[in-house]
């Protein structure tokens, strides 16, 4: 089974949000008359337990289309309407009907850092790091410190949103899992 794992990086967050989105609808209602910029996003794949980069929203649509499951902390209400907003509404109807692990709420838990922070106290130690490495590593590399900074970002996140489902498999929760329209 190939499960992916993903993060975007947009200027979503830029539109001022006042309330709590409950799913894909209400963030499509609220969001209706907005444009979206995509900035970057990162992957990991459990298949090839690889972490992949995307620049590009259409080869980052096209690499989620191969998933078996997706797996997101937000996605719902972020994620997956950033790239629907991009790639259209039908386009995106085969995303959406996948198999989908959105792991905010889990537990009570609407930020990522604090869900690590709970489940994973070790680990949480390192979450501010993780995406100051992996920024170090692509400004060089990249030469641009926009695009490496929304990489490193979607990077520390995708990694931690990975760690996370694999505890929320072990529970035996199934509360987070989705098959929307």
């Amino acid at each position: 089974m190939r499960r992916i794992c993903f993060d975007t990086g947009s200027n979503y967050f830029h539109n001022t949000l006042h309330g709590f989105l409950n799913g894909p609808s209400d963030a499509r209602w609220y969001f209706e008359d907005k444009t979206f910029s995509f900035y970057a996003a990162t992957t990991f794949d459990s298949s090839s337990r690889r972490f992949r980069d995307f620049t590009d929203y259409q080869k980052l649509f096209a690499y989620l289309l191969k998933a078996d499951e997706i797996i997101t902390f937000n996605g719902r209400t972020c994620d997956l309407i950033v790239l629907e907003n991009l790639v259209g509404t039908e386009a995106m109807k085969s995303l959406w009907q996948k198999p989908h692990h959105d792991l905010r709420g889990w537990q009570g838990y609407h930020s990522l850092k604090s869900a690590v922070s709970k489940f994973m106290p070790k680990a949480a130690a390192s979450f501010d790091q993780v995406e100051s490495d992996r920024f170090a590593e692509l400004r060089s590399s990249l030469g641009s410190e926009f695009v490496a900074g929304h990489l490193a970002n979607t990077y520390r996140d995708a990694k931690f949103t990975f760690a996370l489902f694999r505890r929320y498999l072990a529970s035996g929760d199934s509360e987070q899992t989705f098959h929307d329209a």
